[in-house]
């Protein structure tokens, strides 16, 4: 035609077709949130049933300077990560006899090429440990740099950290000091014989 229309066509298009984006995109984030959990006690719920865990092995509450909060063990943030199939590799960045800092990247939805595409998320934290901050006797400050690393990058993922759900490793402070859900465990040795 020569006239311009041709350009005015296809920039109304482009932009009809950019409008049928963005309103697929608002109702994804719609449907979306309808899932979401609205409170801790309902995010705690789901974390705990969608992955598998024991309520009296891998999750304990503690009130810490006046707020209760509630921690992940090492086995329910081992069970997270699996279940949501989430990659962590590690990177040292500090490695000296009483100072320790590991960089855990974890993602989810990546394929094996690690190559990011939509609803792909990775998500970086460091782990560190010192005399000051870890009461293992003896220290061992690299392993509990990764652990620490590891339950932050797994729930931060999983998006625990909006609730205040903390892992057990990130802090000594955060350790359960009582393992009342023991005493009901009976091994084949306490059990009564039936005559």
């Amino acid at each position: 035609m020569g006239d311009g229309t041709e350009f005015l066509r296809t920039e109304e298009e482009h932009h009809e077709e950019d409008q049928q984006m963005f309103e697929a995109e608002v109702q994804q984030w719609q449907e979306h949130e309808e899932t979401m959990t609205t409170n801790k006690k309902d995010f705690l719920n789901e974390l705990v049933k969608k992955n598998h865990l024991n309520v009296d092995e891998d999750v304990f509450r503690k009130t810490i300077r006046g707020k209760e909060m509630a921690f992940i063990k090492r086995s329910g943030i081992e069970k997270i990560q699996f279940t949501n199939d989430i990659r962590v590799k590690y990177e040292v960045i500090v490695m000296q006899p009483d100072y320790v800092v590991i960089k855990a990247i974890a993602s989810r939805g990546l394929g094996v090429s690690y190559a990011l595409d939509k609803g792909d998320v990775v998500v970086e934290s460091f782990g560190e440990a010192t005399p000051e901050n870890t009461n293992q006797k003896p220290p061992y400050y690299s392993a509990m740099a990764e652990k620490r690393g590891l339950s932050r990058v797994v729930l931060k993922i999983v998006g625990a950290y909006k609730y205040n759900v903390f892992g057990e490793d990130e802090a000594d402070a955060f350790k359960q000091t009582t393992t009342d859900f023991s005493e009901g465990i009976r091994g084949p040795d306490t059990q009564k014989k039936v005559a």
